[in-house]
């Protein structure tokens, strides 16, 4: 019997749609699943869905671009509670939700596979209609804030913190599951190494490689970042990501002109195999977006952290710099800079990093046992 799975891919960042992307390719693997990949907010052009959709997008830019702006918030809503959230998304937000709902009972699926927490909320608000439907939720960040909604349904986190803090918001013991972080297939396909990669995408191969990106919307520090680096006096091969920040883009693409021989600049926009610069790198300098730092570790490059918008993000600090150490968290852009300038002289003080980035095992896919218990349950 063929088993319907919708999942929903929501922005807010792109962390939550390469993470619903890691269970729909392990979901793939099954030809009992039938699987409907939806950007939920957009069917039908809903106005208000859309408008909804917009607005975590622009609070998500926001976070990264006005200090303090995400931990207020995360600080006022917590205060507040899920409670507050609940009623927020069935009176301010009614229509969005509506509309939401609707588009689910036109799909009734048996399963619906969120990464988002407005998509849990949902679903879990369309189980009151269709008491059949399954959620099956991945929290993709390191921990777990509160706007989880911790009703009936099935909640994977990835590791052992994220589980005592989901205990503790009263999540059932009985469908609270901790798995190994996602990893989509072509991260778990990639075997090439730093030369391959430097070649494919004719960067120097014998320059020290800087990856420098915030994200899809380059909103935080990597500006700041980048105009540092490319100002050093050491040989230096720089990839500035732009995303789909087009002012950014056009801004490094004319200086990339005009830079000194010593200085390499490769400027990319949004791109979907960004893991294989992540290779090409000696090091990736980024805000601790959990996804992306997760997607460089992978690929055996150190971080170098330069901005945490949030809890969330603070949380992947803690977990990657502090507890795994595949990295250092630094915030001044000179320091930064001094650092790179330190590690282009001595490469091999990047050695332990290195070396840590393999206490995670990307072949331990926890997509994998998320989607055996879709399958199953």
């Amino acid at each position: 019997m063929t088993k319907k799975v919708l999942l929903t891919y929501f922005e807010s960042g792109m962390g939550h749609i390469t993470s619903i992307e890691s269970i729909k390719d392990s979901l793939s693997k099954y030809p009992q699943i039938e699987l409907i990949e939806s950007r939920v907010m957009r069917e039908g052009n809903n106005k208000k869905m859309i408008k909804y959709e917009n607005f975590i997008i622009k609070n998500t830019q926001l976070t990264n671009s006005l200090r303090g702006y995400g931990n207020m918030w995360f600080a006022l809503l917590g205060a507040f509670g899920l409670k507050f959230f609940r009623l927020l998304h069935k009176t301010t937000f009614g229509k969005a939700t509506k509309g939401v709902l609707d588009y689910f009972k036109s799909q009734r699926p048996d399963v619906i596979v969120s990464t988002h927490y407005y998509m849990t909320y949902c679903g879990l608000e369309y189980k009151k209609i269709d008491p059949h439907v399954e959620i099956v939720t991945y929290n993709p960040d390191n921990n777990v804030h509160m706007w989880w909604d911790n009703r009936e349904g099935a909640f994977f986190v990835n590791n052992d913190s994220a589980y005592r803090e989901a205990l503790k918001k009263h999540f059932d013991e009985n469908k609270l599951f901790k798995v190994p972080y996602t990893a989509r297939k072509r991260i778990l396909e990639s075997k090439d190494d730093k030369i391959y990669y430097r070649n494919k995408f004719g960067l120097p191969t014998d320059k020290f490689t800087v990856i420098i990106a915030d994200g899809a919307y380059a909103k935080a520090k990597s500006d700041t970042v980048t105009s540092y680096l490319i100002n050093t006096d050491r040989q230096v091969s720089v990839i500035f990501v732009a995303g789909k920040n087009k002012r950014l883009y056009d801004k490094y693409s004319e200086i990339a002109k005009r830079l000194p021989d010593n200085v390499s600049l490769t400027v990319l926009p949004f791109t979907a195999d960004i893991h294989e610069y992540y290779c090409a790198s000696d090091v990736f300098v980024c805000k601790g977006g959990p996804n992306a730092v997760l997607d460089c570790v992978y690929m055996h490059t150190p971080v170098l952290i330069d901005y945490y918008a949030h809890p969330i993000e603070k949380a992947t600090v803690n977990l990657f710099v502090n507890d795994l150490g595949c990295g250092k968290a630094i915030y001044s852009p000179m320091k930064i800079k001094e650092q790179i300038e330190e590690w282009i002289d001595d490469p091999q003080l990047l050695k332990g990093y290195i070396e840590n980035t393999y206490k995670l095992d990307k072949r331990r896919n926890g997509a994998d046992q998320i989607a055996s218990y879709i399958l199953n349950c």
